[in-house]
């Protein structure tokens, strides 16, 4: 009994020591920790702001892109700092959009991409999403059988280049990323060095001498072919240049959807009415021109007025879509690898295994035919042609 009256006492003064220490009989809390935001700052095409760059955990915070002109804005990226796990947003596709803060650092920023107008001096097309068959029908003139008819859907609108990449842009490129005199560069420390182009000059004897030249300390374009398309690029050169201007090389399907335009049937051609390809409609080996009603091929050597060479870019009637030269002028190294197509309707396709680029449009030596919109050929990467060129996409 008596250690029971004495335990009572004792924990009836501890308690009054206490309640004495503390006036309004709360509970001391420690300080409540203060978390930081950080926004991505450099990014191409837009700027991220945030509502606080300090927050507690459980507090919201509102992040706004604002694009650059000529760009939109596609994705936010919100991620814990320790960790990098993704912060949920309230509505990931708004702009602006909030999220509640985590009990760690985030980190925030924002992905945009192209929209219309001009890019690294690229003019650019709105090719709107669709369906469409692709390929040629078997009774298509100088069909081949690699160009079986087959059911594509490009699922968002992308942005391409109005004209082939020319001489100009394309030495602009080749001095940003310091490509020397023989055409070569390596992509990051320890990176093997890829042939990007060669020097017109120099190649063939300097026979076709209408692409970009060193001229001891830079590359140039060959004097008075500056808004001409370049040729002599491999594979990865038109690649390395797309990545570079913000965009991408188009998938076959891609490229082929645009140069239909507007065409709803499936023609040899997405300019004019589509069944003809002859002379004063692109730059190509006239002589050897395509009527689809004179039955397809046809050849006249008696025909004057031939150009060897390239032309300026622009200087035919575009396609429905606004486009230019997606015939003839210079073959256009596209995404894919090259196989047969698939038997079945895709979405988005790009073949991504194989040991051969694709190209597609012809060039200024080919005939009609090769020209057709659904014609395809193959290449090896490193081959650098007199008439092998290339074509943007920038893609939603």
């Amino acid at each position: 009994m008596r250690k029971s009256l004495f335990f009572a006492a004792t924990m009836a003064l501890a308690m009054g020591f206490v309640a004495c220490d503390d006036d309004n009989n709360d509970p001391v809390l420690p300080e409540e920790k203060i978390y930081e935001v950080e926004v991505a700052t450099g990014l191409e095409g837009g700027n991220v702001s945030v509502s606080a760059t300090e927050a507690k955990a459980g507090e919201v915070v509102t992040v706004t892109a604002t694009p650059l002109e000529g760009w939109n804005f596609d994705s936010w990226s919100v991620v814990r700092a320790d960790n990098g796990d993704a912060v949920d947003l309230t509505d990931p596709s708004a702009n602006p959009t909030t999220f509640v803060m985590p009990e760690a650092d985030v980190k925030v920023s924002a992905k945009f991409i192209v929209g219309s107008g001009v890019h690294h001096g690229l003019e650019l097309v709105l090719i709107p999403a669709g369906t469409r068959e692709l390929g040629s029908p078997d009774a298509e003139p100088s069909h081949y059988k690699d160009e079986t008819l087959h059911t594509v859907t490009i699922s968002k609108d992308f942005y391409m280049g109005k004209y082939p990449v020319t001489n100009a842009q394309f030495a602009m490129f080749l001095n940003a990323v310091g490509v020397g005199s023989n055409g070569n560069y390596a992509e990051g420390d320890g990176a093997e060095p890829e042939l990007m182009c060669h020097d017109s000059a120099l190649r063939d004897s300097g026979k076709f001498n209408f692409g970009v030249t060193w001229n001891g300390s830079e590359w140039t374009p060959a004097e008075g072919f500056e808004n001409h398309p370049v040729i002599y690029v491999t594979w990865y050169g038109a690649d390395a240049y797309a990545r570079w201007a913000g965009g991408s090389l188009p998938t076959e399907a891609q490229w082929e959807y645009a140069c239909r335009g507007t065409q709803t049937e499936s023609l040899p051609f997405g300019i004019g009415d589509g069944t003809k390809m002859v002379q004063g409609m692109a730059s190509f080996y006239i002589y050897d021109y395509y009527d689809l009603a004179e039955g397809g091929r046809k050849v006249n050597p008696d025909l004057e007025g031939y150009v060897a060479s390239t032309y300026p870019v622009g200087s035919f009637e575009p396609n429905g879509f606004g486009l230019y030269d997606m015939h003839g002028n210079v073959y256009e190294w596209v995404a894919d690898w090259y196989a047969n197509y698939p038997t079945e309707p895709t979405v988005d396709y790009v073949c991504t295994d194989g040991s051969r680029k694709v190209v597609r449009g012809g060039g200024w030596l080919n005939s009609g035919r090769e020209l057709r919109s659904a014609a395809r050929w193959y290449q090896r990467a490193t081959l650098a042609q007199e008439n092998n060129g290339l074509r943007v996409v920038f893609n939603q």
